[in-house]
């Protein structure tokens, strides 16, 4: 079997002559499916003679069922249990390249929706927004996810979204339940902390952990598995470690292990494989089935519901579906390794879960024929009775776990006619294999034929299994040769998900649009822009004639950094697909606001230093300031680096990790925003044992009020931030109320323009202006300038102040002003 390694022209060859089979055998197709039709109308209408039956009865009320996956046999099966049943079917699926997928034409469907496939540059948002529309249009009563491997995480968080919005009801696990369970490692850690048996497992990282795991265990066997989604190595069972070291460490060396794609190193148990599926509803398990499993699984025979192995299996089942609580609500599937254990008291079958898919399961094709049992016990999650075969209501006295009864055995005919018929003919043919396995092959291929069940084939439903040989998998073929695409096990193989990976929870203001966003942020851009005009000017004028002001070209590079902002997430609006632009957006919204914060503390400062100029000029002071500007710079790297990396990594752990960090830096960010409250208010309160020294222009009082409004909506715009991001994430397509548009640009761009044009109102450049070279008290006054040492030692005397003007230090200040000016020579520049 040729796989991703394998040279481009082996692939061509093998898409080319699939394609070929199918054209040469579509006569034959074709034949039977008219035949199917023809025969059909005399005796294959037993499914709509009984549909038509059951939908007559007055008390009968069908419900709207929106199956998803009908390309796939799990979802086709599906839809025609619940179409016997008489109930209305809507159908949804992916359609890869455009080309239709089987389901679509099949009877049972009443209609039939394309759905957009989430992917990593467009990520989920898309393909929920589809699903909803469709639930809603629809009136949708209840959703049947039958997710493919690569969805189950999304189809958990549209259950979430359509939930919440409309009054349909899934069947499906929601986001936390799907990860949990489709992850190798979680599902393993969970399993065992509901005290339940499992085989060995360690979670790799590196090809260091993992001779390390076999350096430490030598008696022990294991097998590695990849934790997400590769069809690359899908198949790969090694036993390691292999028979020599060196064979063991060139095997390790060519597995793609990383932090950003774990593996498992699982404990390799001998025994049979078996597989489950199980519909589970609210807690309790409702239908079950269990048949033997394989690497390849193409074939499917129940075991009997009252074999030992079945019970066992389900006993499982219904104990980790209990422990797991009542919330679990969706289609379960367990892989089971039996191991069989010898002793004196006989043989005991020992199983040992391996893995866990939180999806349905194809082997849900042994229910055909069970209609109304499987309909009753999907529909329980809506509470609804249903009526029988009869006419009469299905209470709760036949409540029982519905089992395949005599269920046929199931194979595809496509798969076994190349892999037991014309594969081997071609290795007969090379002198790869014997005469006799050939004649095996094709013995196999006719019982099948003859005995056995096509998957997809109903005398009174042939259409899907025609298209599925003649359209859907020969256009997918064509497809992968002229986008030169590879594929293993007859699925198309997805090509590599690679960062930069799309957001998949809400944040602060969502994805840009631009009929929205645009427009808003256009506004703030010019005033942005007249902002960082206005500074720039004070800049440049004070400069001239000697006044330097470095927080004019602080409050400028602030506003540049918001002008960089504005257009990148203009950007963003008109290329919302494009993550590294929605990256650097955001990291520009994060980052630029710290300049503010900055400016607010030696603000701060220099208030603390002229109402307490012994205790402000104390080393301690200045060390605790300088240790804050020495944190904030390390937090906003570690803000950036955490955001980035998280928009690069699919790993749990990792991404944990970040949120943790960017909720670390958003709270000290909103604790350095309030930090000039205490600092400035505890300056006035506190008792002063001289006279505040008088800096810059204007009222002393005036200076503390700029500075309090400036820091109450600095930190009303901080603290909403922070607030916000520690509530629970919510899935990007349902935001909650608090991440508004409005919310955005309230507590981001407006608190800070106001504050931006505030500075400028008030000229802050002339009332916030120290005199050069500041180092010790007196200073700001200029009082160190006096030449008399007794002067100034008097103006220190006056003793502690307690009337209001004196608190403010604003009485005489005029004159003071003129005494100092006088003093220093006019050495406020």
């Amino acid at each position: 079997m040729l796989d991703g390694t394998s040279p481009w022209s082996l692939h061509f060859a093998q898409n080319a002559a699939l394609i070929f089979a199918s054209i040469f055998f579509l006569p034959l197709s074709t034949f039977i499916l008219f035949f199917s039709y023809a025969l059909g109308f005399f005796l294959g209408q037993d499914v709509p003679r009984r549909r038509n039956r059951i939908r007559s009865f007055p008390a009968f009320e069908p419900e709207t069922i929106l199956v998803t996956g009908v390309g796939m046999t799990k979802g086709l099966a599906l839809a025609r249990l619940f179409y016997e049943a008489g109930h209305d079917v809507i159908g949804a699926d992916f359609e890869p390249y455009g080309v239709p997928v089987c389901g679509k034409y099949s009877k049972s469907l009443h209609k039939f929706y394309r759905l957009p496939k989430p992917t990593v540059e467009d990520g989920s948002a898309y393909y929920i927004n589809a699903l909803l529309r469709v639930v809603k249009r629809e009136k949708v009563d209840l959703w049947v996810s039958c997710s493919g491997v690569a969805s189950a995480v999304e189809d958990g968080e549209a259950k979430e979204v359509i939930e919440r919005r409309s009054s349909c009801r899934a069947v499906q696990f929601d986001v936390a339940t799907t990860s949990m369970l489709h992850e190798k490692n979680t599902f393993i850690e969970e399993t065992q902390r509901l005290g339940l048996p499992v085989p060995e497992t360690h979670k790799v990282t590196s090809r260091d952990a993992v001779h390390k795991v076999l350096h430490h265990t030598k008696r022990k066997s294991y097998i590695m598995k990849s934790v997400g989604v590769d069809d690359a190595v899908r198949g790969d069972m090694t036993i390691l470690p292999r028979r020599t070291v060196s064979q063991t460490y060139d095997h390790v060396a060519q597995l793609p292990i990383s932090s950003q794609k774990p593996w498992v190193l699982q404990q390799f148990i001998k025994g049979k494989e078996y597989c489950t599926h199980s519909l589970v509803v609210e807690g309790e398990v409702k239908a079950f089935v269990a048949c033997p499993s394989a690497e390849l699984l193409m074939h499917y025979e129940a075991l009997p519901s009252d074999s030992a192995l079945s019970r066992a299996m389900l006993a499982f089942t219904r104990e980790f579906v209990e422990r797991g609580g009542k919330n679990m609500t969706g289609h379960l599937s367990f892989d089971f390794l039996v191991d069989e254990n010898v002793s004196e008291k006989g043989a005991e079958l020992v199983l040992n879960p391996i893995e866990c898919n939180p999806r349905a399961h194809t082997a849900v094709v042994l229910f055909t024929g069970q209609g109304q049992e499987m309909a009753k016990a999907y529909l329980s999650l809506l509470s609804n009775n249903m009526i029988n075969g009869n006419g009469h209501a299905m209470g709760a006295a036949e409540e029982r776990i519905v089992s395949p009864v005599e269920p046929a055995k199931y194979y595809w005919v496509g798969h076994d006619l190349i892999n037991l018929v014309l594969l081997p003919l071609l290795r007969l043919l090379q002198g790869r294999i014997r005469l006799s396995e050939w004649i095996r092959g094709c013995s196999d291929f006719l019982t099948h034929l003859l005995f056995w069940r096509d998957g997809t084939f109903t005398i009174w439903d042939p259409l899907p299994w025609w298209w599925l040989y003649h359209v859907y998998w020969p256009g997918q073929f064509l497809a992968c040769i002229l986008q030169r695409r590879k594929w293993s096990r007859i699925n198309s193989q997805q090509p590599p998900q690679h960062a930069p990976y799309p957001p998949k929870v809400a944040s602060l203001g969502g994805v840009p649009t631009v009929h929205t966003d645009v427009p808003i942020t256009a506004v703030f851009l010019f005033l942005f822009i007249c902002g960082a005009v206005a500074h720039m000017t004070i800049f440049q004028l004070n400069n001239r004639r000697g006044h330097k002001f470095i927080i004019s070209g602080m409050l400028f590079g602030f506003c540049m950094a918001r002008i960089t902002t504005c257009v990148m997430r203009i950007v963003w609006a008109t290329r919302p697909r494009h993550v590294p632009i929605a990256i650097a957006a955001q990291i520009f919204v994060a980052a630029g606001v710290v300049l503010l914060l900055v400016i607010n503390l030696i603000f701060a400062q220099r208030i603390v230093r002229a109402a307490h100029p012994h205790s402000g000029w104390h080393p301690l002071f200045s060390a605790f300031f300088t240790a804050i500007y020495v944190l904030i710079v390390i937090t906003l790297i570690m803000l950036i680096t955490a955001n980035t990396q998280s928009f690069y990594t699919l790993n749990s752990n990792t991404k944990r990790i970040d949120r943790d960090i960017v909720l670390y830096g958003g709270t000290f960010n909103a604790i350095i925003s309030f930090l000039p409250f205490p600092l400035v208010i505890g300056g006035l309160v506190i008792p002063r044992e001289t006279r505040v020294e008088k800096f810059g222009a204007g009222r002393f009082r005036t200076k503390v009020a700029i500075l309090l409004t400036a820091t109450f909506l600095l930190c009303l715009g901080a603290s909403f931030r922070v607030g916000t991001n520690y509530k629970s994430p919510r899935p990007i397509n349902d935001p909650p109320a608090y991440f508004d548009k409005a919310c955005f640009y309230i507590f981001n761009f407006a608190v800070e323009i106001v504050v931006i044009i505030l500075f400028v109102v008030v000229r802050v450049d002339r009332r916030f202006h120290v005199p050069d070279g500041s180092k010790r008290p007196g200073d700001y006054s200029g009082i160190n300038a006096m030449p008399s040492k007794e002067s100034t030692l008097a103006n220190y005397s006056r003793g502690m102040i307690r009337s209001e003007e004196e608190t403010f230090d604003d009485a005489n200040a005029h004159e003071q002003r003129g005494e100092a000016q006088k003093m220093t020579g006019d050495q406020r520049v």
